[in-house]
């Protein structure tokens, strides 16, 4: 009968991220725990293949959450190309939504964790991530800035230079999205074209939405005219039937402008104005967050607040290979911050009068 790692770790009195990291080579482990574990593994009889035991390369797990935005898969996909040209080997676990697929990766020897997600997930390995650019200062009481320059001043393992983040123990941040300064540049823009009742589409779930809310309410144009931003935020499925249906409820909140958190969601939002006999922009402009091959051939193009997908999948690759000790180049005193930047296109014009 086959001997399990549950059962190594039972019989060891550990936990199984313990036994994991014995297997792995990775992490601290005291050299008695060490010795309990391979004790253990010897009077259970359990064997594992020598092939797996002795591969000089190294397992990263690169992910990006579950249901994600376009930018995320982008930045995902090279930055496991960049890994798997390091000779480094990448699975691609979902996160956030379940548990079990990145424990699994653990389980089989992941070093590190490389993700989009803007959420804290408190992994025993490294998690390698992007921070929205003021929450850190926020925690710390300080400006964006100085928080991030905070953020490395607690050093990671000896020697590696990777920053920490007091969110969850083994967060290093690789780089910042400013989505306040997103939502600002959306806004000047709408504002500059005689916008002011602009509303948002965004999901229903998921920290990105959580931020992008916040930001939304911070940063709008009418922040302080006694109005309850509240009904101009439809927060729906990120789906096509989601952004359609949510709209034409802004429309009737009397938004003039909309910006929109997902693709699936804008072009719905583009369907349903057009099913209602409505003409974007003349009768709604719209603005998406997050640029991607579609928006170019949406009807009509579509005005996005693009990311700088290189720029964060290097800032995401610099990380990761200094924390494995790959590379010896160091990281940044302070994490770089990405602001996304408005490509205009024909979904907005001039509000009417």
């Amino acid at each position: 009968m086959k001997v399990t790692l549950d059962e190594v770790a039972a019989r060891a009195g550990v936990s199984l991220a313990t036994v994991s990291r014995v297997l792995g080579r990775r992490g601290a482990v005291a050299a008695s725990t060490r010795a309990k574990v391979l004790e253990a593994m010897t009077e259970l009889g359990y064997s594992r293949s020598t092939l797996l035991h002795d591969a000089p390369r190294r397992l990263v797990a690169v992910s990006a959450p579950g249901n994600p935005e376009h930018w995320q898969v982008q930045v995902c996909t090279r930055v496991a190309k960049a890994l798997q040209a390091h000779d480094l080997l990448v699975t691609r676990p979902l996160v956030e939504t379940d548990p079990e697929p990145l424990q699994t990766a653990i389980d089989a020897g992941a070093v590190a964790l490389v993700t989009t997600t803007l959420t804290s997930l408190n992994t025993e390995i490294p998690c390698i991530r992007v921070a929205e650019q003021s929450a850190g200062a926020e925690e710390a009481g300080g400006s964006g800035t100085g928080a991030a320059r905070s953020d490395r001043a607690e050093a990671g393992p000896a020697g590696s230079g990777a920053a920490r983040t007091g969110a969850g123990s083994g967060d290093v941040i690789a780089a910042r999205l400013d989505l306040g300064g997103g939502m600002t540049t959306a806004f000047e823009h709408l504002r500059a074209i005689g916008h002011r009742r602009i509303g948002l589409i965004c999901n229903d779930s998921g920290e990105l939405a959580v931020q992008l809310i916040r930001r939304f309410l911070a940063e709008h144009p009418a922040r302080n005219l006694g109005l309850d931003l509240e009904d101009w935020i439809s927060r729906v499925p990120k789906s096509f039937s989601g952004g359609s249906r949510a709209v034409l409820e802004l429309k009737d909140a009397t938004c003039t402008a909309v910006i929109v958190q997902s693709a699936l969601q804008l072009h719905g939002a583009l369907y349903g104005l057009r099913n209602r006999h409505l003409q974007v922009p003349r009768d709604m402009s719209v603005v998406g967050f997050g640029d991607s091959p579609t928006m170019k051939f949406t009807g009509p193009p579509a005005t996005v607040l693009g990311l700088d997908v290189e720029g964060l999948s290097n800032a995401l690759i610099e990380a990761t290979l200094q924390t494995l000790r790959i590379s010896t180049t160091g990281l940044p005193s302070v994490p770089p911050v990405f602001r996304p930047r408005l490509i205009a296109r024909t979904s907005t014009t001039a509000a009417r009068r």
